[in-house]
């Protein structure tokens, strides 16, 4: 476990060895100095994580003290010693980052060590939150500079479907600046029925599910774009739904291919009611029935006579004149 450090500064000599030994026996590690300018030396140069001081010494006051180190590390938390000082002292310690102000003479030192351990603690709070946004930072500059390389786009979205977040590729499939997508919702930018879904979709969110679906979204250019979401959820500290994170692929072009097959299966459904099955050996057809029939059976009630059509009759016999012809001369 790390040990404290605290800083006392106080002229009177007996406050001074009083509060070291208390602290000392309590595991801290202290210094102490007899005035503020000693106490400003000892700052800079040790590690400190409290500051004990009085407010009326020689060669620098408690005030000019706390601004010095209020300008140098504003984190650090000072607690106020003193017999001496009006309201006006008090308000002006506070403002300086004081976390409590306690008057001389001293009758617990118990109750110092509270506020100290609760300054310290309050310390750490704010260390840990400072560290954790510089990881939240690194996080997201790495996020963002991930989702703005990938092919497929991403974006996030709040837990009433407002858009916080774009990368570049997705804003190319709808023809949108990150701009102006900042400030839309996801019901402007698809149809009816595709919000429906997107609602429904939000409901398993919120229960930390994830999916991938298809819907339609609207271009900038009111043209319809096909695509394809893949869903996370964002949970927030509290662990409570926050919003989502989709990365999303552009399937248009797919779903036209899709379109076109099924009209080819449409066309060779119709297409095979009217084939007839012929035999490779013998010829012989089926019918409908599945026998199998000759196939001068099959046409017998069918009367072929021969003739000649135009094209040939022009091929074969270019000295006729044709025009004079009626088509019913090329039977015969």
């Amino acid at each position: 476990m790390k040990q404290e450090t605290i800083l006392i500064i106080d002229d009177e000599l007996s406050v001074r060895e009083s509060l070291a030994y208390f602290f000392q026996d309590e595991g801290y590690r202290v210094f102490t100095a007899e005035n503020g300018e000693t106490g400003l030396e000892l700052f800079s140069r040790e590690r400190v994580d409290v500051v004990l001081t009085d407010l009326r010494m020689p060669r620098k006051d408690g005030i000019e003290v706390m601004t010095a180190i209020h300008e140098h590390s504003p984190d650090t938390p000072m607690v106020v010693v003193s017999g001496a000082g009006g309201k006006e002292d008090i308000i002006k310690a506070l403002r300086m980052g004081a976390k409590d102000y306690i008057t001389k003479p001293i009758q617990d030192l118990e109750m110092i060590h509270h506020v100290i351990r609760k300054a310290l603690e309050n310390k750490h709070l704010i260390e840990d939150n400072k560290r954790y946004r510089k990881q939240l930072e690194k996080s997201e500059i790495r996020y963002r500079t991930i989702t703005e390389q990938i092919a497929e786009g991403v974006f996030t979205v709040d837990a009433q479907e407002n858009m916080t977040f774009t990368n570049l590729a997705f804003c190319n499939i709808l023809g949108y600046s990150s701009k102006d997508l900042s400030s839309m919702n996801l019901k402007e930018l698809t149809s009816r029925d595709s919000f429906n879904i997107i609602k429904q979709q939000t409901n398993s969110r919120k229960q930390g599910l994830t999916d991938r679906y298809e819907i339609q979204m609207i271009s900038k250019e009111k043209n319809i774009v096909h695509v394809e979401f893949a869903c996370s959820p964002l949970l927030d500290d509290n662990n409570q739904y926050n919003g989502a994170i989709t990365v999303v692929r552009d399937i248009t072009k797919l779903i036209e291919l899709r379109q076109q097959y099924q009209k080819f299966l449409k066309k060779q459904e119709n297409k095979g009611k009217d084939m007839l099955a012929i035999c490779a050996n013998c010829k012989s057809v089926r019918d409908k029935k599945a026998g199998w029939i000759q196939v001068e059976d099959f046409f017998a009630e069918i009367v072929f006579s021969h003739g000649i059509c135009p094209d040939c009759c022009k091929k074969l016999y270019p000295e006729f004149d044709l025009s004079e012809l009626d088509e019913d001369d090329f039977d015969s």
